[in-house]
């Protein structure tokens, strides 16, 4: 099977870059006129696509652009969406980059134009600093503004893209240089990303590019170009696209009349779901037993937040790489400490898995290096947990309840407490680790207990003759450095019985003994000796046989069942109807041991789930975390 992004570094063109004049020697072309580069930009696809008066009307306006290039159209963009929206509006400007600038080299284009600085700036704060294939999405909360770079192909990118698209900037270099791009299944994928009444614009009126578009349901229309240019293309879609799901299985579900939102649970999952509904206006209540969030699982003191490699290019390794990138910006600097992990090559075979990751993977050196001890990761690191929760949580409507019992009626949900309250709401996610099992009594959700302890104790002097004091060091556990004089060591994973694992878990006795003996032979064996004393958390992790989480909306399952029941005979997808959902039930687990670092990814991509705006994930990865999967595995094998 093809894999639309593959885990390895992108190549950036070879550019000449001189003042206002950027060439490319790839394309032997120019990105812009020097001197007219930005009025024309303005001319061609703000005013073609009739801006900003076409998003006046729209609560969530979204922009797809073939070519980020220098980013002066988003830039652009971006300065007229300042200045002329109504304050409640949201922009998803959308672009894809098969060759993207680093960021120094931005910098050194968008000195030129000091009349973009403050936006210019945004920018180039945010711009993802490691450079690899798929989506890479930018918020600039004050502006109500999203960018999802993805970088790769343009019809690679936009099959993978799950958006309503209102406006298309068609730029890159046109049909005589970039003659690859310009396709039939690029005009195809534009339209399946389209609307009745979608605009278009492009400086381009080759015959190609008309006929592509004309076929495809866009009505063309002529119009005047920019100085010397005679002519330029602006076109609108005649009708909604027929369809936009290849597998209906994993159809994603908008939650429906929602004026009010209950999130079940305040660990990370929770905390960052209902961040993330609050920052788009909606009005969430986050319940948990505790009196704060991130006092169970999630209260281990020190996170670590990393990628999870694989040697084989898996949705795991891909997944969590670009949950680590979107954790590297959704976490703030005063809680996020990007120490760096050392992952030790602590027998011959993690030496020989080491060495074979490194030759199949063509990283950059910010994600990955290898030294002499082993892999390190220079950009990972470690959350203070508890003080990022408490920032989060002050902001957050936040109620103490135990919601031992879910039900629906014709209009919402009703939740009961251990104390017999009752509270309604619209829309109900439950991120409440293995505790969404218990309230979806009757649904088959395929999530493990596992019982997890950590240890941790005040460093002596000795800690810092070994080296345990800059870097996280991963072997078969792991060991953080010292902060305020404490340090973590963890962790067991340990298999629980389903019915304990609904309550409070309990710290044993010996869990000393078995986190430090991971590191038995090793320089810290003497060290932790040297100790005199230590404590203990424990948790319970909800975990998956993919080892990847679960994340969107309940599906009717018997409905499912019937539907789906002869896809093992290789049916063709299109035999098949969409699942039924339950109505704006949503469900978001099984995070097992990496939740700090996916979290907020899965928060987005559920937020957009919930809310119809721009998909966060690429559509492989969606189908990924999808908790119709396994249902959908099950009947194909039968």
């Amino acid at each position: 099977m093809t894999i639309a992004f593959p885990i390895k570094q992108l190549n950036t063109l070879d550019s000449d870059i001189s003042g206002q004049k950027v060439y490319s020697n790839n394309y032997n072309d120019i990105y812009f006129q020097a001197d007219i580069g930005m009025a024309e930009k303005q001319h061609v696809f703000l005013k073609g696509n009739n801006l900003p008066k076409n998003w006046q009307q729209h609560a969530h306006f979204t922009i797809a652009e073939t070519g980020f290039g220098t980013g002066l159209n988003f830039l652009n963009t971006f300065k007229l969406w300042h200045k002329n929206n109504n304050g409640k509006q949201h922009l998803h400007y959308i672009s894809c980059e098969l060759h993207p600038f680093k960021r120094q080299q931005l910098q050194q284009i968008l000195v030129a134009f000091p009349e973009l600085e403050e936006y210019s700036k945004e920018l180039l704060e945010k711009y993802p600093t490691i450079l690899t294939y798929g989506f890479h999405r930018l918020h600039f909360q004050q502006y109500n503004l999203t960018l999802t770079l993805i970088f790769a192909d343009c019809v690679t990118a936009f099959e993978q893209l799950q958006a309503n698209v209102d406006a298309w900037f068609l730029d890159g270099f046109g049909p005589s240089k970039n003659p690859n791009m310009w396709s039939d299944r690029l005009f195809r994928v534009i339209a399946n990303l389209s609307h009745i009444n979608t605009s278009l614009a492009t400086f381009t009126v080759a015959r190609k590019i008309r006929d592509g578009l004309s076929a495809v349901g866009f009505s063309i229309n002529k119009a005047p170009g920019f100085g010397q240019k005679r002519e330029m293309l602006t076109a609108q879609m005649g009708k909604d696209a027929v369809t936009k799901e290849k597998q209906p299985w994993a159809q994603t579900f908008k939650a429906k009349k929602a004026k009010t939102y209950a999130v079940i649970g305040a660990g990370i999952a929770g905390l960052s779901l209902a961040d993330k509904l609050q920052q788009q206006g909606r009005k969430v209540v986050l319940f948990d037993r505790q009196h704060q969030p991130c006092l169970e699982t999630s209260g281990n003191p020190q996170a670590m937040i990393m990628p999870a490699l694989t040697l084989n290019d898996s949705p795991e390794a891909r997944f969590y790489l670009t949950a680590f990138l979107y954790a590297l910006r959704y976490y703030d600097k005063k809680y996020y400490h990007p120490v760096g992990v050392q992952q030790l090559a602590f027998s011959n075979k993690q030496k020989n898995w080491q060495n074979k990751l490194i030759e199949r993977f063509d990283l950059p050196e910010q994600l990955l290096t290898k030294t002499e001890a082993g892999l390190f990761y220079p950009l990972a690191g470690w959350l203070d947990t508890q003080g990022h929760a408490q920032n989060m949580g002050q902001n957050l409507n936040y109620q103490q309840a135990e919601i031992i019992k879910i039900d629906r009626d014709k209009e919402q949900w009703h939740m009961q407490g251990l104390d017999g309250a009752i509270y309604t709401t619209d829309v109900l996610i439950l991120a409440n680790g293995m505790n969404a099992k218990k309230l979806l009594n009757g649904y088959d959700l395929p999530i493990t207990p596992k019982h997890g302890q950590i240890s941790y104790f005040q460093a002596n002097d000795k800690h810092k003759q070994i080296g345990a004091c800059s870097h996280i060091q991963l072997a078969e556990g792991y060991i953080t450095p010292s902060w305020h004089g404490i340090q973590t060591l963890g962790a067991t994973f340990d298999h629980i019985d389903e019915p304990i694992c609904y309550g409070a878990a309990s710290t044993e006795k010996d869990h000393w003994q078995r986190n430090t003996s991971l590191w038995n032979g090793t320089d810290y064996e003497d060290y932790f000796k040297s100790l005199s004393s230590h404590k203990a958390r424990a948790g319970i992790r909800a975990t998956t046989a993919d080892h990847l989480p679960i994340c969107g909306a309940i599906i009717k399952q018997s409905k499912f069942k019937l539907d789906y029941h002869d896809i093992h005979h290789g049916k063709h997808w299109k035999q098949y109807p969409l699942p039924q959902a339950v109505e704006n039930l949503y469900v978001l687990t099984g995070l097992g041991s990496r939740g700090f670092t996916s979290a907020p990814l899965l928060a987005e991509s559920l937020c957009n789930q919930i809310l119809a705006t721009p998909q966060v994930l690429s559509h492989e990865l969606q189908k990924a975390i999808n908790p119709n999967r396994f249902l959908f595995k099950e009947l194909k094998r039968k």
